[in-house]
């Protein structure tokens, strides 16, 4: 791993509107616990991966939560993973596109709208609170199967947003969850990936 290159986060562009901040702070309380080697096993474990796009600008296309979370403990750089793709040749609107037409962005926003690519921010400290996606991780494994799929948290979290309220998010996370969890065996879900099936 010693091969790694390490980079600023500020250097690397998102592809999502928004993350999960409940999560972000569960991670930065743990690692706010870690020693310095901890931490750089943490980096070395999760290298972020990116494509290159115009003027030879990095995305990436996971770890935010990770990034957003070294960032609130003061951390400001990460370890690079692989380049899945060199689109630096083509112009920023083709970029976007071909980033959607691959999976490799979610321009989705918190209450399941679609937004211009181009309105995803340039830093990751700029991207807003999806409750839902919050949701969604805290019932992964009993709800549905962790799958290595881009963006899984977000399509599970759009789903369970059709079912109940932010309202209901913000007063009674355990109920929220009990209810994540009997909608995903449902058929509506069952092109979702990790869709467990009837129980």
């Amino acid at each position: 791993m010693a091969d790694l290159t390490e980079i600023d986060i500020a250097a690397l562009n998102p592809t999502q509107l928004t993350l999960g901040l409940q999560e972000v702070e569960r991670r930065a309380t743990q690692m706010r616990k870690f020693s310095r080697r901890e931490l750089r096993a943490l980096k070395e474990n999760r290298p972020v991966p990116y494509v290159v796009g115009p003027k030879r600008r990095f995305y990436m296309i996971d770890h935010h939560h990770l990034c957003r979370a070294l960032i609130d403990i003061g951390d400001e750089t990460v370890l690079l993973g692989e380049a899945r793709a060199d689109w630096s040749d083509l112009d920023l609107k083709a970029f976007w596109h071909r980033m959607e037409a691959e999976g490799l962005c979610w321009p989705i926003d918190v209450d399941g709208n679609r937004r211009p690519c181009l309105k995803i921010p340039r830093h990751v400290s700029e991207l807003t609170d999806n409750p839902w996606r919050t949701l969604a991780r805290g019932v992964r494994g009993k709800a549905y199967a962790n799958e290595d799929t881009p963006f899984q948290e977000f399509m599970w979290g759009n789903y369970y947003r059709s079912f109940m309220t932010t309202r209901l998010l913000e007063t009674d996370i355990a109920l929220a969850e009990k209810l994540a969890i009997k909608v995903s065996l449902l058929d509506e879900a069952q092109d979702l990936p990790g869709y467990l099936g009837k129980a």
